[in-house]
């Protein structure tokens, strides 16, 4: 039975703005891996196809940057392989969202670590020297970028701090006194950079439910300490992470976004600082590295949905994380592993991919918008009709051994509702002429790398000659036609497959 929605449109009625805040910022695993040539070659797929404005990554002052040693007591500093991270980035066009963390080893007060990559977790052993490090960072980034340049970027103080996985006992005024350092440092050398935090794990905090908020908020004023950017992380669960995939991942209802956001500017407004940007620095499915449904058709529609659903209260929601090269627990034993990236590592396009890109393709205007389509307008006059069909995780999924079973097969569709096809009926009022219609679909069967991986038999060794046939899989469907705009409005249906999305781009004579 089909799930029918109208879509109505006269395409020259008034508008709305549209605010593409999901192309702000996107995550990475660690600034090192930025030097990798593959992932490299990842991000600059990105850059072409969907271009994001910024870039965040963990573990910029961690040991395999080299940039703070010791020797004899006295600071060593090293800027050689920042540079070479943050002129590629800048060559691309996308900046630096930076992250201020983890300890160098050198600085840190203790010898607790977290990840694979062993980042330090503790708090320097010595205050002033920490904040002449980032004081010495801006004025290396500003001498060869230029004050104007750097001017556009954010400095965020540390990752989430709240946890004590990464933050050495979880100590809030450990936090607070690393906070005032760090913008201290920052602002003594240009008043105008802009610093912010706490960048917490708010999914640990429940819905809506800013960790740390208001305490930092407070302290903030109470103290008169910087602060230009509000920032947490909603992943909508309430398990904060699951880094080998074998925990009790528990998601929540297909609301939460719009919860968290309104819940985080609600604590903003009432502690008087309604006027900060609002960046959320991480954001998926889940915060796990493990989960098999963020290699699934599912994250097509998830992505698109949730992120339209936020629209208007937020400056960015960045998505974590560009690429499955990612080693925070070594890298996945397989090419599809439940990574968080965009790609995998094979450098094969995930549905979240174009999910993404399925947003790049929308205009600045929005004509209208439901719970499963948008409409919007470009400045050309093109018209750009996204549709979906989203289906939300069963009751039953939240048991991980439901999810353990399912890896490497079909079954893993099973943890979804298994909802109908869905019919989109449109009228477009406004047309005239010849209308150039281009569709491009995605769903199971088109565009899903996963699907087609699981088609050939879900090998744990992609052989070269296999990626050729996934390359070909892993691209959208694409069909045009060409259409008289006889009648007004002009009418026609559009179906869309469960975890499906379709993108209608209309061009040539409109009114």
């Amino acid at each position: 039975m089909l799930n029918n929605d109208l879509i109505s449109i006269d395409c020259n009625q008034e508008s709305t703005p549209l605010n593409p805040y999901w192309r702000v910022c996107v995550g990475g695993g660690r600034v090192g891996e930025a030097l990798r040539a593959d992932f490299q070659k990842h991000l600059e797929l990105i850059q072409r196809e969907m271009p994001f404005q910024y870039i965040r990554m963990h573990g910029l002052f961690h040991e395999d940057m080299m940039i703070y040693r010791e020797q004899d007591g006295q600071p060593i500093l090293n800027w050689q392989y920042v540079d070479l991270v943050y002129d590629h980035w800048l060559s691309i066009g996308i900046r630096p969202f930076v992250e201020l963390g983890f300890m160098p080893y050198d600085l840190a007060s203790g010898e607790e670590t977290v990840f694979w990559w062993k980042g330090n977790i503790t708090p320097p052993n010595n205050g002033d020297r920490w904040e002449w490090l980032v004081g010495q960072f801006v004025r290396h980034i500003i001498e060869r970028y230029g004050l104007d340049e750097v001017r556009r970027w954010y400095f965020e103080v540390w990752n989430e701090p709240d946890l004590d996985f990464f933050w050495k006992d979880a100590s809030f005024d450990a936090y607070m006194e690393l906070y005032e350092r760090s913008a201290r440092a920052i602002k003594q050398v240009d008043a105008a950079l802009k610093v912010g935090g706490p960048a917490t794990a708010s999914a640990s905090a429940g819905p809506g439910i800013a960790s740390w908020g208001n305490e930092f908020l407070t302290a903030c004023r109470e103290k008169n300490l910087p602060i230009d950017f509000f920032s947490t992380h909603p992943y909508p669960t309430f398990h904060p992470v699951d880094p080998d995939g074998s925990g009790y991942m528990i998601w929540d209802g297909p609301d939460r976004i719009i919860i968290d956001l309104t819940g985080y500017e609600k604590t903003l407004a009432e502690n008087g600082f309604a006027h900060l940007e609002k960046h959320y620095t991480e954001w998926s499915s889940s915060p796990s590295p493990r989960d098999p449904t963020h290699d699934t058709a599912f994250l097509a529609p998830f992505i698109v949905q949730n992120n339209l659903r936020g629209h208007g209260h937020a400056d960015s929601l960045s998505f974590w994380t560009v690429s499955d090269i990612f080693e925070e627990s070594r890298l996945g034993d397989t090419p599809f592993h439940g990574g968080f990236g965009l790609v995998n590592t094979q450098g094969l396009k995930k549905p979240s991919y174009h999910g993404y890109w399925f947003l790049s393709r929308l205009g600045q205007e929005m004509l209208d918008r439901g719970d499963s389509f948008v409409v919007t307008r470009h400045a050309s006059g093109k018209i750009s009709i996204l549709m979906w069909n989203y289906c939300h995780y069963l009751a039953e999924s939240n048991d991980s051994r439901f999810i353990q079973k399912a890896v490497g097969s079909r079954q893993l569709y099973e943890m979804f509702e298994q909802k109908p096809e869905k019919q989109f009926n449109l009228r477009l009022s406004g047309l005239q002429g010849s209308v150039r219609v281009q569709t491009t679909r995605f769903d199971r069967e088109h565009g899903s790398v996963l699907d087609a991986w699981l088609e050939i038999g879900s090998p744990e060794h992609i052989r070269r000659e296999d990626l050729i046939v996934l390359r070909e899989k892993m691209e959208l469907e694409r069909t045009v036609q060409y259409l008289a705009a006889s009648s007004d409005p002009l009418a026609w249906t559009s179906v869309v497959q469960p975890h499906g999305v379709t993108l209608l781009e209309l061009s040539g004579d409109l009114l």
